[in-house]
């Protein structure tokens, strides 16, 4: 998925102000989340996007992918894994 077929995605959400509001950008979020094969966790995101997370990135980390799961592009089968949805 492109960041640009992912804000087409998420139009009619607040999903995308809260993407700017948590500091991802669409592009990191299209690539890193939107176009895996698998799974993806808290914490992979989170060492992908700063590095070393502290526990304030790996909540700001969640809290984008609850609102991506929130807008029904992702699953989260398990507390801390989250699956696109096909």
């Amino acid at each position: 998925m492109t960041a640009d077929e992912l804000t087409s995605a998420l139009a009619g959400t607040d999903v995308e102000a809260t993407m700017k509001s948590l500091g991802f950008t669409p592009e990191f979020v299209a690539k890193n989340v939107m176009s895996v094969d698998g799974p993806v966790t808290v914490g992979q995101l989170a060492m992908l996007w700063m590095g070393m997370p502290n526990k304030h990135d790996r909540k700001r980390t969640r809290q984008l992918l609850d609102a991506l799961t929130t807008a029904g592009l992702l699953t989260n089968p398990s507390e801390d894994t989250y699956q696109r949805n096909h």
